[in-house]
């Protein structure tokens, strides 16, 4: 009896338990992300009146026999099902579903909970305000997110900046229309004219023919160099004679005053000297250069390389064992080891093939010792002559000179101090001279010597002798030699006479001339070559273009310029920002040139359907932006798909105060070429500057923030923590959980990673039923009844005891 009554009294306690835990979740029927929980009854110690016994041969076994004592609370679980979702329209509320908890912070100590109504605080930290611990997760740097580290409080400012971002790369995508109709002639409009030096001339009032000069540019400073570059070609043919460059002479040189050294006049060439430090040449086939010491000693002629005054030329390596050199400060050398290095020396002597030469490696600061296998002399460059025959890629100078040489028997020049005359006699002496006229084949008579001793005549050289007398005898006696002072005998007026010789003189004939000039001037001039391709035609508002088309219909063009066998133009126009977040429209143009069925079409693309390679902006500050691209073709296949041609550079020159030059790339390979209709389009990267205006958070719980600018930028990335048993979390209050014994440790990753959904403006319900709460109320009220009631007998039933002793 007295077993009851206590069985009674545990089974109160545990439904006055179980009511309690009903009584916390009904309360909590509202409480964001509050997770229910329910009891679990167990029984308690049984007490044995008598065990089991097994079975024997006579009789068989027996249970044993129990009285429970009573009911004890086995367990309160939580329950870690999903609440309802209720959307709020408010974009910081996330609602998590899944297993997983959004984890919180106060300063070091680390919370776990399901209520998700966040919002950002005056400092943009994202909080759950109800308590201001900080949600963690991942900040972006300039949008690039790191998910792989350490979660961080999570800071969105309000107001943020995002700085500028020039444009890099433009991407076209979507097609170009393989039907488009071509050009098959044109009529008004003005020509366009290929010009001499490669550029193109647009002649609106036909003012030019082929062969005239249209422009001409002078240049007198000393020390300019002209290069002759005639790269103009009109349908293949070389006009490199069209590119005219005249030099004017200080003197008269072959009776003229000027030469022309882009054409390969015979006779003719031109030379100028670099003495200062530092002035450089670059030889070549048109343009060698003898390099010379600073003694004047010419060292070499080269037809390659780039050389300096000042610098230092090699000389041609020797190799042959046993040659010995010795090196000075003055006379360097270059010794070649056999470990393949070279070593500049300034001292010692060394025989090829025998001596060693103990070196510092820099790189790891040992000593190598290697055999000597040749050596090659250095020279400090003291001057340099640059000489030329003239033609395309010769280079003239102003200051320089002019040479004219001739060798032609009767030719004659006229020497003068502007343009002295070097003589080259037959005997191989050279004399320079300074006035009158002179004529190969002729005779020439060296200036007299007035002492020495003079070899006799041979066929080359007849000796003049000059007598004392005042007379000249020309001698052609051969064999021996003339000293001055010394007796002469020969025949005057046919009388013998002998006088003294006081001096002497060669007679020889000519054998060639060479005359120069120094270089005053140099000018450069443009000419008319002809029509560029014969087909260009660029229309203007006062002379329009009438172009018809190859399905027969017929277009007016006011402005562009147009090619037969062309398509009209497809314009483009990219958005390109520069350094400062300043936007300009650019256009790019394609343009159908090319109809081919064995190889596929190919199309131009430009940035001036003038053909010119340039355009110019005037943007709304005033400033101008120029822009340039030289003409690119790209090529499909006759599939229809991108062969060739991508990428292309546009060069964007500013003058707004961003930087000055900006490079974009064009990657054109996305585009196709099928017959419909063109639509092409531009994508550029790069943004002006903006600030941060609203934010929004996706169902990974990524956070993105939207600029004034129009673009959008990952800012964030919530965190999101998993338990192995999340029902085993301690319960701290306000929706918050800590880490238990029988928890398990945190997972932190993002919601994607460990398979959970975050809903973004919404928050999750509570997860306790109502209906289920009641219910088990009123279980919980009749089990408490029952339990009382049988105190209620068994307080009867003692009352029964003690009045039978009465």
């Amino acid at each position: 009896m007295m077993r009851s009554l206590y069985s009674a009294v545990s089974g109160l306690k545990g439904h006055q338990t179980r009511m309690d835990v009903i009584g916390n979740n009904i309360a909590n029927v509202n409480t964001t992300g509050f997770k229910s929980s329910r009891v679990n009854f167990e029984d308690m110690i049984s007490q044995t009146l008598s065990s089991a016994s097994s079975a024997t041969d006579s009789v068989g076994g027996t249970n044993p026999k129990q009285i429970g004592l009573g009911v004890s609370v086995g367990s309160v679980d939580m329950l870690f099902t999903d609440g309802t979702t209720q959307s709020t329209g408010k974009n910081t509320d996330l609602a998590l579903s899944g297993n997983g908890l959004f984890v919180v912070k106060k300063g070091n100590e680390t919370y776990y909970t399901r209520d998700g109504a966040f919002q950002f605080d005056a400092d943009g930290n994202y909080v759950l305000p109800s308590s201001g611990l900080k949600v963690q997760g991942w900040n972006a740097t300039n949008g690039s997110l790191n998910t792989s580290g350490a979660v961080e409080d999570i800071v969105v400012s309000s107001g943020k900046s995002m700085a500028s971002e020039a444009t890099k790369i433009v991407t076209y995508a979507n097609n170009l229309n393989a039907a488009a109709t071509t050009i098959t002639s044109m009529s008004g409009g003005d020509k366009e004219l290929m010009l001499s030096d490669g550029t193109t001339l647009v002649d609106s009032n036909n003012k030019y023919s082929v062969g005239d000069v249209y422009s001409t540019t002078t240049t007198s400073t000393s020390g300019t160099v002209v290069t002759i570059d005639s790269t103009a070609s009109v349908s293949g043919t070389d006009h490199s004679s069209n590119v005219p460059v005249t030099v004017t002479l200080a003197g008269s040189v072959n009776g003229s005053s000027t030469a022309t050294p882009s054409t390969v006049t015979s006779g003719w060439t031109y030379g100028y000297t670099l003495s200062s430090a530092g002035a450089s040449a670059t030889a070549d086939s048109n343009n060698p250069v003898t390099i010379k010491d600073t003694s004047d000693n010419t060292i070499a002629t080269v037809t390659s390389g780039t050389y300096s005054v000042g610098g230092t030329y090699t000389g041609a390596s020797v190799t042959t064992t046993g040659s010995r050199v010795t090196a000075s400060s003055s006379d360097p050398i270059e010794l070649q080891l056999a470990d393949g290095t070279t070593h500049t020396v300034y001292s010692d002597t060394y025989v090829v093939g025998t001596d060693t030469y103990t070196y510092t490696n820099s790189a790891d600061n040992t000593k190598h010792t290697s055999t000597v296998t040749g050596y090659a002399p250095q020279y400090t460059i003291g001057s340099m002559d640059v000489k030329t025959t003239g033609g395309d890629g010769a280079s003239v100078m102003v200051g320089g000179k002019a040479y004219y040489t001739t060798s032609t028997s009767g030719a004659q020049l006229t020497a003068s101090s502007d343009a002295p005359v070097t003589l080259t006699l037959a005997n191989g002496k050279t004399y320079d001279v300074t006035s009158s006229t002179y004529t190969v084949g002729s005779d020439y008579e060296t200036p007299e010597e007035t002492s020495g001793t003079s070899e006799k005549s041979s066929s080359t050289n007849i000796v003049v002798l000059h007598l004392a007398d005042g007379s000249t005898v020309e001698d052609r006696t051969t064999g021996g030699q003339y000293t001055v002072g010394d007796n002469y005998t020969y025949t005057k007026d046919g009388t013998p006479a002998t006088t003294q010789i006081s001096g002497f003189s060669y007679k020889s004939a000519i054998a060639s001339m060479e005359q120069s000039s120094t270089i005053s001037s140099v000018a450069t001039s443009t000419t008319v070559l002809g029509a560029a391709g014969s087909t260009a035609t660029t229309a203007s508002t006062d002379h329009p273009v009438i172009l018809t088309m190859s399905d027969g219909s017929t277009v007016t063009e006011t402005s562009g310029t147009y090619v037969t066998g062309h398509s009209l133009p497809v314009t483009t126009m990219v958005t390109v920002y520069d350094t400062l977040g300043n936007s300009h429209a650019v256009p790019i143009y394609f343009t159908k040139s090319s109809t081919d069925s064995t190889n596929g079409n190919s199309w131009t693309v430009s940035v001036n359907s003038d053909g010119t390679g340039t355009s110019t902006i005037n943007e709304d500050d005033g400033t101008t932006t120029t822009v340039a691209m030289a003409d690119a073709t790209i090529n499909f296949t006759t599939s229809g798909k991108f062969k060739s041609g991508s990428p292309q550079t546009v060069t964007m020159t500013l003058t707004n105060g961003s930087k000055g030059t900006q490079t974009v790339t064009l990657n054109l390979q996305d585009l196709t070429q099928y017959a419909g209709n063109s639509t092409i389009n531009g994508t550029a990267d790069g943004h002006a500057a903006g600030t941060l205006s609203s934010v929004a958070i996706d169902k990974s719980g990524l956070i993105t923030g939207t600029y004034t600018n129009g673009v959008k930028q990952t800012e964030a990335q919530v965190a999101v923590a998993q338990f192995t048993n999340a029902a085993g979390l301690e319960k701290t209050g306000s929706s918050l959980y800590q880490v238990s014994n029988n928890s398990g440790t945190p997972n932190v990753k993002t919601a994607s990673d460990l398979g959970v959904t975050i809903t973004p403006s919404a928050l999750e319900m509570s997860n306790v039923d109502i209906s289920d709460e009641f219910t088990n109320m009123i279980v919980t009220q009749r089990g408490f009844q029952s339990n009382s009631k049988i105190i209620t007998v068994d307080d009867e039933l003692l009352e029964t005891v003690i009045n039978m002793k009465r």
